[in-house]
């Protein structure tokens, strides 16, 4: 009978994220001053999309904050890319999770995002543990493979949205 490789505590093939490393790197002051930047600005989308009201039509919640409504869609008839993002943030961070999804699917993607980075930043702020080790075990090639696909899935299902008159 073959012996089993299973027997040593550490192998070749146990990922890097789960192999405790004697005297582990601290992030600098700077680093978590950024960190920390970051999460306050994160922390500062989420407040003010609490603040705004979701405009029931999906798209114009920004012209709360005195932005113009979208030239794009008053032009063309046909939503940006970007139509339809602070409705669904503003839906979201009030609770409702189904109205920030036909918002805008993508912007609710974005939401949870932003609320991870608020986490994520204060996380690194306060332990002074960098995110580098995470952030460098996924790819670029797979963060380009899976945003921009779903970025332009939920584009398209806002100009359908838009097309039905909804």
């Amino acid at each position: 009978m073959p012996q089993r490789s299973d027997e040593s505590p550490v192998t070749t093939s146990t990922p890097a994220i789960y192999v405790r490393t004697e005297g582990a790197t601290r992030a600098p002051w700077t680093t978590r001053l950024v960190a920390l930047g970051i999460a306050l600005g994160a922390i500062w989308v989420l407040l003010v999309a609490a603040w705004l009201n979701p405009d029931a039509h999906g798209v114009g919640t920004h012209t709360q904050l005195g932005l113009l409504p979208c030239s794009f869609l008053q032009t063309t008839g046909i939503p940006c890319a970007g139509c339809g993002m602070t409705t669904s943030f503003a839906y979201l961070v009030h609770g409702h999770v189904v109205a920030s999804f036909v918002a805008q699917p993508f912007g609710m993607v974005l939401c949870i995002g932003t609320a991870f980075t608020f986490w994520a930043g204060l996380y690194v702020a306060i332990t002074a543990k960098p995110a580098y080790r995470l952030l460098r075990m996924i790819p670029p090639g797979v963060h380009l493979m899976t945003w921009i696909p779903l970025a332009l899935a939920a584009w398209m299902w806002k100009i359908a949205l838009i097309s039905m008159g909804y």
